[in-house]
């Protein structure tokens, strides 16, 4: 059996040592490509995904890995493992030097989100890491973790983005924003996810179908055993493909009953 836990750590590590090598130096914003996804590959993301490839390299070849920078390897047919990488979520910050971005590595036995059996976030800034273990419970630097209680829209905290988006889709989200007690963004979606997770947001919503399962897989298997609930914008359940090229939304709060409420605002109807 794959020590799956030490082996994310150990990436985790391993991601952390490069940020800090580069963050003071031009050579980390660096442009050397483009990654899989379509977006610039920076110095910084190219390294943390060498380094997180090379940590798992060692558990053997029946891996699939979808990874943002240099896409999908199929592994042995019928791999038993998929391994969902995002090396640096809020490259943007990082390039900007606002601090607020994170390493994101998923571990599914399965193709479907809800086949997630490891996760681990690591927030880059300050080493701060969120780990979670299908039929276990979210952890940050150790300690359990567990969504806030807040049930009324009026006193929710979400984080809604709308960057890069349409007039239509500010549009469907004026309601929410008029609605909650503070609308906040800061940029790496994974990393806000789980402030959702630890109850420091209540909710976290893109509904620009600009989601890709490398910003989510590991925050949602986090969030999810940490008590919230997740949707699409339409309140059925999530189940992209496990894919680079995938693109969805997300609606998550920190219990049904908000989530609920939130779902109304959009204009949606849970469905079941």
């Amino acid at each position: 059996m794959v020590e799956w836990e030490s082996v994310l750590r150990e990436a985790g590590e391993r991601v952390q040592e490069v940020r800090d090598r580069l963050v003071s130096s031009s050579q980390g914003s660096e442009r050397v490509g483009e990654g899989a996804g379509g977006d610039v590959t920076m110095r910084v993301d190219q390294e943390a995904e060498n380094e997180i490839l090379d940590a798992i390299k060692q558990k053997g070849p029946n891996l699939r890995v979808v990874a943002e920078e240099k896409g999908e390897s199929s592994g042995n047919v019928g791999a038993r493992w998929t391994v969902v990488i995002d090396p640096i979520d809020g490259s943007s910050n990082f390039e900007k030097q606002i601090p607020f971005y994170c390493t994101s590595i998923a571990v599914l036995e399965g193709s479907t989100l809800e086949s997630a059996s490891h996760a681990l976030v690591r927030n880059l800034v300050n080493g701060d890491t969120y780990f979670a273990e299908a039929g276990g419970y979210s952890t940050k630097n150790g300690s359990e973790i567990r969504t806030s209680g807040v049930r009324d829209l009026s006193m929710a905290v979400i984080g809604i983005d709308v960057s890069k988006t349409t007039l239509p889709i500010v549009r469907s989200v004026s309601g929410l924003i008029a609605s909650a007690r503070r609308q906040v963004h800061f940029g790496a979606n994974a990393l806000e996810a789980c402030f959702m997770a630890e109850g420091s947001i209540d909710g976290f919503v893109d509904i620009r179908r600009r989601m890709r399962v490398m910003d989510l897989a590991a925050a949602y298997l986090i969030g999810r055993q940490a008590g919230a609930t997740f949707s699409d914008e339409r309140g059925a359940a999530l189940n992209p493909k496990i894919s680079v090229k995938e693109r969805f939304s997300v609606v998550a709060a920190a219990n049904s009953e908000l989530h609920g409420k939130i779902l109304d605002k959009l204009g949606a109807h849970p469905q079941h």
